[in-house]
């Protein structure tokens, strides 16, 4: 038998006879209605909704409710003559699904034509003597008299939701909800993910949280992922229904980034792996969860916390142990398809970084290269073995920057370990690793100035580089100055300059402008910014180009 051909399960307990009586008729023969008089005598909890008075005798309807829901999640309506406001508010935060009226007017007849009616707000005192006219209403209910009708025209159009007809509407539309099926969705969203390019990802991930949000009837649907080390939650990806009523819990979720202990439920629940679950039986929730609910289901991956999908809504309502199930396994599925193109592109990066490695080793290996070729040619043409030293020296930092050239490559960084370092010292040092025979450098104001923290190969490696440039635009006759400034230095030489319509582009990797390999400003950029430093391009006192470093940007 298939599903719709199914019939659903109906539990009511009510003491009053001629009550179990209309709600028979209502329901049958779409439902199986098993009707009872007291909480005692219910005891088949193997339905697909409950529907109680609370009028009952002996026992309080709130036990009946707490005994029923212990051995089963079924919906659970309160079908009430009279409620009080406190009634109600007590049924929600009890954690009973809704509150239907009997009757919206004191006329018996109501029940069978309570289209004609109008709706009555649950969360309002009707006022009056409440019991009196309930148990009026309830003593002239005579069985034949409330024989449920088709509804005409009219009151199918006024969407009832007193008496039996909207009581039947409410428990479908709850048993509905209750067995709410994504695995479709689901699977759509597998399919959809799985056959994703890389730049297609993000656009399918908001497709599949907007299709979550509809199938679910949500106002909001969040994908955050979790950084332990910074202990923040950073919403990724989000759909949120920009023409529905306020979302009660938008200020908890306002922010892109959330600390983790401010997170609705992570210490008690996401943390642990648990779903958080903030509706009308929470009693200390962030927000008023009688007209709202919030639903965060842990992604964890690899026994790791990898993030968590949200879901909201702006009316009550109960997340059953299915729903929670199925939004975990579509929340992971989601999970790992973002941590795969996390690491594609991560891998992409290492590629262009290892790239970029040998671009920069051919390139930078040239300046102590030099220095070590011309060393042994003077040794080789004058035996004087005391020439040796420089060549040495300039092998041993060849060594040095492959070793931490290697390193940064590994770990995808711009520098290294920082310590204090003297600019005029680093300066001389990078002036002695590059083979200027007939150039000339110039200094200003170097030695006064403090010390800055930096990594003091890479920083050698930016004047070698600017010294470098200078030598082949310029010539190997090349004045270069070096002068500090208030907040960094200016390297200037004596060429041509750089014309201001390729200024900004002289940064790019492999731009040459008519000499040299295209590296070297690239190189400085990439570790005066690893720094935190910035660089800019103008013109030098001399008329040539000048390269200011700025160390405090």
């Amino acid at each position: 038998m298939s599903s719709a051909e199914a019939s659903l399960q109906l539990l009511y307990v009510d003491a009053d006879e001629n009550c179990r009586e209309a709600v028979r008729g209502a329901f049958e023969p779409a439902w199986t209605v098993t009707a009872v008089e007291s909480g005692a005598a219910a005891t088949d909890t193997d339905v697909d909704c409950v529907v109680v008075s609370p009028s009952l005798p002996e026992t309080p309807w709130q036990s009946v409710y707490e005994s029923l829901t212990a051995s089963s999640d079924a919906p659970f309506v309160l079908f009430a003559a009279d409620p009080t406001a406190e009634t109600v508010r007590q049924a929600f935060r009890l954690g009973v699904d809704d509150v239907v009226y009997k009757s919206g007017a004191s006329d018996p007849t109501a029940w069978s034509d309570i289209g004609d009616q109008p709706a009555v707000d649950p969360a309002a005192d009707p006022g009056g003597d409440s019991e009196s006219r309930g148990a009026s209403e309830l003593e002239s209910f005579a069985a034949d008299a409330v024989a449920v009708q088709e509804p005409s025209a009219s009151t199918a159009a006024a969407d009832p939701t007193d008496g039996v007809i909207g009581l039947k509407t409410r428990a479908e539309s709850l048993v509905a909800a209750h067995r709410l099926d994504i695995r479709e969705t689901t699977l759509d969203v597998s399919r959809s993910l799985m056959s994703a390019a890389d730049d297609e990802v993000d656009v399918k991930i908001e497709w599949a949280l907007q299709s979550l949000a509809t199938d679910l009837e949500a106002v909001g649907c969040l994908l955050y992922h979790y950084d332990e080390e910074r202990g923040l939650l950073t919403e990724d990806f989000g759909w949120r229904d920009t023409e529905a009523p306020d979302d009660p819990t938008g200020e908890l979720l306002a922010d892109a980034e959330i600390p983790d202990s401010e997170f609705p439920g992570f210490e008690e629940q996401l943390s642990q792996f648990e779903a958080v679950c903030y509706d009308a039986t929470t009693d200390d929730a962030a927000f008023d969860a009688e007209v709202g609910t919030l639903l965060a289901v842990p992604i964890v991956i690899d026994w790791q916390l990898a993030g968590a999908l949200v879901v909201t809504t702006a009316t009550p309502r109960r997340w059953s142990a299915s729903a929670r199930q199925q939004l975990t396994s579509v929340g992971e599925f989601i999970g790992y398809t973002e941590r795969r193109r996390r690491r594609r592109a991560e891998l992409e990066r290492q590629n262009e970084r290892l790239e970029q490695f040998t671009s920069v080793i051919s390139h930078d290996l040239q300046n102590p290269l030099s220095v070590v070729t011309g060393y042994l040619e003077l040794v080789s043409e004058t035996g004087d073995v005391d020439r040796l030293d420089p060549a040495i020296e300039a092998a041993e930092r060849m060594e040095t920057m492959l070793n931490e050239l290697l390193t940064l490559a590994r770990e995808g960084r711009a520098v290294g370990d920082t310590e204090p370092v003297a600019v005029d010292a680093i300066v001389s040092n990078a002036w002695d690793g590059v083979d200027t025979p007939t150039a000339t450098l110039e200094t200003e104001g170097l030695e006064s100035m403090d010390l800055i923290e930096a990594d003091p190969t890479r920083l050698q490696e930016v004047f070698e580089n600017l010294f470098r440039n200078a030598i082949d635009h310029v010539g190997e006759d090349v004045t270069v100055a070096v002068r500090a400034t208030d907040d960094g230095v200016v390297v200037g030489d004596d060429g041509e300059g750089i014309p201001p319509a390729e200024q900004s582009e002289i940064f790019e990797h492999g731009y040459t402008g008519g000499g040299g390999t295209g590296l070297g400003l690239s190189i400085v950029e990439t570790i005066v910014e690893g720094h935190g430093w910035a660089i800019s391009v103008g013109d030098s006192e001399a008329g040539g180009a000048a390269f200011r470093i700025d160390f405090d940007p």
